[in-house]
């Protein structure tokens, strides 16, 4: 358990820096709702959904996983979802077409892939239809 606080302190520092200074891209999950805008800088990601969708917020790393390759992994809070931990990984750099993935757990333990699809690099983060990706499924 400390080991998980720890990481999410450093997690939450981390996206603070990377807010402070780092590159902002608006991404939109292709066929839901969700369009993040997504900060990164000096290896440490944040991001915050549109209010209209699910306002979903977090941070994250610069990460590179096997069969995966470079991603952003975002440690995600939703308050319309207690109880439910999620990380998104978004390929990265951003082009449109990258892939998206959302792991989910219950007990902070046992992440399983819960959603997986494509992103769109988009200008501006404007309200869309649709169903948000962290709404029950």
């Amino acid at each position: 358990m400390r080991k998980i606080l720890m990481l999410t302190a450093a997690l939450a520092l981390a996206a603070t820096g990377a807010q402070a200074r780092g590159k902002a891209t608006d991404i939109s999950l292709d066929g839901y709702c969700n369009i993040y805008h997504v900060i990164v800088g000096a290896g440490a990601a944040g991001a915050q959904d549109t209010p209209s969708c699910s306002g979903s917020f977090g941070g994250g790393l610069i990460a590179t996983e096997k069969g995966f390759g470079k991603s952003v992994v975002l440690a995600l809070q939703d308050a319309g979802n207690p109880g439910v931990q999620r990380m998104l990984q978004l390929s990265y750099p951003f082009v449109t077409g990258g892939l998206f993935k959302l792991y989910e757990a219950t007990d902070g333990t046992n992440f399983h892939l819960a959603l997986d699809g494509t992103y769109s690099v988009i200008e501006g983060a404007v309200a869309k239809p649709g169903k948000s990706i962290t709404s029950g499924r």
